[in-house]
């Protein structure tokens, strides 16, 4: 109890440190608008103190620049930075300072903008062997890939090795003699090898083996070059080539390891399920924080990286399914930026199934009906009655196409953000507004989602040697539902299925609404519209705020210390108002209406409401430094805290005497209700890791975690997480660095354990719950229960992983990729032991750390990039296999082999279906005669063409539960793929996404009635074995699971393209433009699968009761001056 009276005192200092973040962000964004114009200034009266003996020039140069904040560019053949000087200057302006430096040593100095450029001084020279050869002046430039020039770049002749660079314009002046090939060079790009001609220009391409790449991991960031884990990341340009509402959608097909499955189209539920090589949900972290993804927009990421092995460790508790660490972006020491993005969607449906007309169904009851055997004489419709609904002549026998009612052809959707980011070497700032307006495919006002997005993140040096970090982010949610429910399973799909085509959807008077005999609330007319039958509000938010400071020590090179306190608070309200609705039917010959029924009574109203905080608290020493340009070592220890707390309040009431007034004062106190609770849980952690390279060529990385989690009895809380890894830069070996061909290779082992402490809170704590009822004497008494037996022995799951990996990249990234296999054991995972108990016992047992699995699978990427002529490309493709199997599985104990076989878990895979074996269809009595003999249909008199014919697998002559065998898998997939493609030619861009997965199955049996039942069943008329569906009113057998209904569903996706333009840089530059860019893209464009013949998206979780997927067109500008 101490700990947690503690832990809420935290939380009070925390809402008050949050509180005064709030209003330092305000002050500072204040400054910023205030002199975010004031011009710094200038260089030649920036003044300057330095005093040093003996020391590199080097160095004297980065203290110049740290006082002055100008960077100075120079190249090894301009001036040795290893040359010693000793110079002594007290408060002189930079360029006096430079004079002196610089006298005698042949270098001159240019200053512009922020930036001094050294060049070697010319040298007159009339010596005859000067002229023995003809020499030419020659000039030109050198650029980026985006056109901006290159300061300090080099440029030599490969006959006289002589040379210069380019100045701040990018541009350079060299006499070389004739036909005489140049050799350009600069850090971070690829050497380039060019004949000379006077007004050239260079364009260089970035070098991945020279850039370091910066890379998230937990809790602080590394070298690419220096992982030695499982890492996968993906930048901000590749997550936005086509808008989405939801930024898990960017993820899928984008990384190996990653199964990424949108199994909904529904406006504000589309999130894609994120699942890291097969585990489960991983955890999310957002700017150091847990959070959601589903509630932040595209635009605001930086990067994202995923944690796949004991990398993971260094989150302990919450690692044991991975890591997605998310990265917002942040100011930058450039000169303020303003980003406008603007985007028009259109979306469409990409499968549906769509119910049968009037005609097609009263035909199918009709044939389902004598097929089953029933007499003709009570058959739902008459031959004659079903001719009539096939005419559409007659008012009496309407064609409702519910479809058409339900769904319309395009949604719209709108999508607009705006972001400002910029700054200087001691303030950097970044702002974000998005605004989404996503509407339904329902047509009668059912089902809009609209978001806001709010993101200030601001880094201010204090001191040279203090640096502090706010940021603020706020989310809010708006969701515009129908009473029914609209995801999956939702109950407005029952009722696009269950509401009978035979009545209509309008009527001639239209304040009276038409009964329409199926659904529960009188027809998919009322239950989809909210203005007739009433609403299912529910707004969200979701505030972050994170303040840290971070100290480095003066005194000890490369040690810091840094404080991180953050507070997340997460709130909900629902509202759910439901109208009575009168139904009417129309005699068109009266032209009489008549009251056939109402549903609900009177109006009913809930409301709920949900709040959730989360107080994070870390302080961590830092300790990195270089030994001799030998040796790297890098150092942290981190305490951490976290506490958890929410509550939850619900309230309703029935008969409203007016729909006018929907305030629960208004509602009868009679029958109402009430309920609520509350809950708090906490963590502790000590976290440490080390890192150490040699020559960059051989790293390791060790990781220990401690946590301690109030979920298990004291004795049981804490739990160790070790994680160790280790690289080795094969490329860095002489025996190998000699391979020109050879960029980069690396080969990466790991080994790491965390934990899963996901059960309920207190299980160790015997207790009571309320709300049952006793009998005592003839009332009936309200009292409590048992929760069940305590037990004192639960504690962590232990989750082991090792990971095998190569990265390698060759012919100057021509070719690269990497390559990873696993192996995963989680041991401990709670369940109940089988036993039998008597039914006095009066409770239940309690769950124990008992069962067990494995996991194993594989990953490869394989990718090119390069340039020909100005047609530049970027090709990468990954896919990734895995698959758990259970190691133990608490179960009976089989003792029949066949039982076991079948029914057994421990040594299987986990996602193992077992059914029958189908061999088509009967077309013949003859065919069933020479059947085996089915045992649950005694006999087989009951068997008639059209029925499902099994196969006898173990000869045995009877079709019983023996013959079934492993049929596929669940709706997870083994196999998933992806393919980049970025092309861009001068001002042109084209991205395609292609994604897809197999190894999976989907169960097509739904019973509904459907067009495409009635087009692909079996019939007398249509007496094809290979039929879709059985008979209608066929045998019970035909409902066994089977692979006649459980299909593979491995499918191929155009999954994202884009199309863009941006405007030539002359052009926007006298429109003081930075960047305009017009996109075409589009998502969900093409499909293939053997599904689509069914109406099903290959993606979908749940066959027919589903929010469809959505296939957009989106038309954008993205703005930036």
């Amino acid at each position: 109890m101490k700990n947690f009276q503690q832990k809420r005192l935290t939380g009070k200092i925390l809402r008050y440190r949050c509180g005064m973040a709030g209003w330092s962000l305000a002050l500072v964004c204040f400054c910023i608008i205030l002199f975010g114009n004031v011009q710094m200034v200038s260089a030649q009266t920036r003044n300057v103190t330095i005093d040093v003996v003996d020391t590199p020039i080097g160095k004297v140069f980065d203290e110049l620049s740290k006082q002055t904040r100008y960077k100075i560019f120079y190249s090894d053949n301009v001036i040795d930075s290893k040359q010693k000087v000793s110079v002594s200057f007290v408060n002189k302006p930079l360029k006096e300072a430079l004079n002196k430096l610089l006298e005698g040593t042949g270098v001159g100095f240019e200053i512009k903008s922020k930036k001094v450029l050294l060049f070697k001084i010319k040298e007159s020279s009339s010596s005859p062997d000067s002229k023995k050869e003809s020499n030419i002046m020659i000039s030109g430039s050198v650029i980026d890939e985006n056109g901006e020039p290159i300061i300090g770049a080099t440029i030599t002749s490969e006959k006289t090795l002589k040379g210069t660079i380019t100045d701040l314009d990018g541009k350079f002046s060299l006499e070389i003699p004739e036909n005489t090939n140049l050799a350009i060079s600069y850090v971070g790009y690829r050497n380039q090898i060019v004949k000379g001609y006077s007004n050239m220009i260079i364009r260089l391409q970035e070098d991945s083996r020279m850039l370091d790449e910066v890379v998230v991991v937990g809790y602080g960031t590394q070298r690419k070059g220096n992982l030695t884990g499982a890492v996968s990341s993906v930048k901000a340009d590749k997550l936005t080539i086509a808008p989405v509402a939801t930024a898990s959608n960017t993820l899928v097909g984008q990384l190996p390891g990653l199964i990424a499955t949108q199994s909904s189209g529904q406006p504000g539920s589309d999130s894609a399920t994120l699942n890291v090589r097969g585990f489960g949900s991983a955890l999310i972290i957002v700017d150091g924080i847990e959070a959601s993804l589903d509630n932040i927009d595209a635009n605001q990421i930086e990067s994202i990286s995923i944690l796949k092995d004991g990398a993971a460790s260094i989150y302990g508790a919450r690692a044991g399914n991975g890591v997605i660490l998310i990265t917002t972006k942040r100011g930058t020491d450039q000169k303020p930026m303003i980003t406008l993005n603007t985007t028009f969607t259109w979306q469409g449906v990409t499968k549906m199934l769509k119910p049968a007309s009037s005609g097609q169904r009263a035909e199918m009851e009709r044939e389902a009906w004598l097929q089953s055997g029933q007499p003709e004489a009570s058959a739902p419709f008459t031959e004659d009655q079903i001719q009539k609904y096939y005419d559409g002549t007659d008012p009496l026998f309407p064609n409702t196409n519910w479809y058409k009612e339900l769904i319309r052809d395009w949604a719209p959707e709108q999508q607009h953000n705006i972001s400002i980011r910029g700054g200087n070497d001691r303030l950097k700032f970044y702002g974000f507004f998005g605004y989404l307006n996503q509407e339904t495919m329902i047509k009668k006002n059912g089902g809009n989602y609209e978001r806001f997005n709010l993101q200030s993140n601001i880094d201010a040096k204090i001191l040279d040697n203090l640096t502090l970090r706010l940021d603020l982010a706020y989310s809010q949610e708006q969701r515009n539902y129908t009473t029914r429910s609209m995801g999956v399973g939702g109950s407005i799909w029952q009722d696009y299925w269950n509401t009978l085509p035979y009545y209509p959807a309008t009527l001639p008077d239209p304040d009276k609404i038409p009964y329409a005999f199926g659904a529960g609330v009188g027809g998919l007319h009322v239950s989809s519209n909210r203005d007739i039958s009433g609403y299912d509000d529910a707004r969200g938010e979701d505030l972050r705020g994170t303040a840290s400071l971070e100290y480095k020590f003066k005194s000890v090179k490369g040690l810091s210390i840094k404080m991180f306190e953050s507070y997340r608070k997460v709130y909900s309200f629902n509202k759910i108002f439901n109208k009575p609705v009168d139904l009417y039917t129309y005699d068109p010959a009266s032209d009489i209406y008549t009251l056939a029924g109402t549903y609900g009574s009177k109006a009913s109203l809930s409301q709920a409401h949900s709040r959730s905080e989360m107080f994070t608290q870390q302080y961590s020493i830092n300790y990195e430094n270089n030994f001799n340009d030998t040796h790297h070592l890098t150092a942290m220890a981190l305490y951490e805290a976290i506490n958890y707390s929410g509550d939850y309040l619900f309230a309703s009431r029935k008969d409203f005497m007016m729909t006018a007034i929907d305030q629960m004062f208004a509602g009868s106190t009679e029958g109402m209700t009430n309920n609520g609770y509350a809950n708090e849980m906490g963590r502790m952690s000590f976290v440490g890791r080390v890192n150490y390279s040699y020559k960059n060529k051989y790293l390791l990385e060790t990781i220990l975690r401690a946590d301690a989690s109030a979920k298990f009895p004291p004795g049981k809380r804490w739990g160790y997480f070790p994680s160790v890894s280790v690289g080795w830069m094969l490329s860095e070996e002489k025996f190998i660095s000699q391979v020109r061909f050879i960029d980069n290779l690396k080969l990466r082992l790991s080994y790491g354990q965390s934990g899963n402490d996901g059960v309920g809170n207190f299980q160790y704590l015997s207790g009571y719950t309320y709300g049952h009822a006793y009998l005592l004497g003839k009332e009936s008494v309200q009292g409590m229960v048992s929760t069940g037996l305590a037990n004192p022995n639960l504690t962590w799951e232990k989750v082991e992983i090792a990971n095998i990996g190569i990265d390698y990249s060759f012919f100057n990234r021509k070719l690269y990729g990497e390559v990873d296999v696993f192996y995963r054991e989680r041991t401990g995972i709670p369940a109940t032991r089988l036993m039998s108990l008597p039914s006095t016992f009066g409770a239940n047992l309690p769950p124990e750390n008992i069962n067990s699995l494995n996991d194993r699978g594989f990953e490869v990427k394989l990718g090119t990039s390069g340039a020909v002529n100005q047609l530049k490309y970027d090709v990468s493709g990954n896919i990734s296999w895995s698959r758990a199997k259970w190691k133990y599985y608490e179960e009976p104990d089989y003792t029949d082999s066949d039982q076991a076989r079948i029914f057994k878990q421990s040594g299987k895979w986990t996602d193992c279906v077992y059914g029958y074996v189908s061999d088509g269809l009967f077309t013949s009595q003859a065919e069933i005669d020479a059947a085996p003999y089915y045992e649950d249909l005694q006999g087989n008199t009951m068997l008639k063409p059209g029925d499902v014919r099994y196969k006898d697998l173990n000869g045995d002559g009877i079709i019983n539960w023996k013959d079934q065998k492993e049929i596929g898998g669940s709706t997870m997939p083994h196999w998933i793929y992806g393919l980049n493609v970025a092309l861009s030619y001068k001002g042109f861009d084209l991205s395609m996404l292609f994604q897809g997965a197999f190894g999976y199955n989907q169960n097509i049996s739904n019973g509904l009635y459907s067009t495409l039942l009635y087009e692909e069943r079996w019939s007398p008329e249509n007496n094809d074995a290979n039929a879709i569906y059985a008979r209608l009113g066929g045998a019970s057998t035909n409902n066994y699971t089977s692979d006649f209904t459980y299909k593979k569903a491995g499918y191929l996706r155009l999954k994202v393209a884009s199309l863009g333009y941006s405007l030539p840089r002359q052009f926007l530059e006298k429109c003081h433009i930075n960047n305009a860019r017009v996109y075409l893209s589009g998502t969900n464009l093409l499909t293939f699968n053997r599904l689509g013949k069914y109406g099903i998206d290959p993606e979908a979780q749940n066959v027919g009761y589903y929010y469809p997927q959505q296939r957009t067109i989106s038309l954008g500008l993205n703005i930036s001056f």
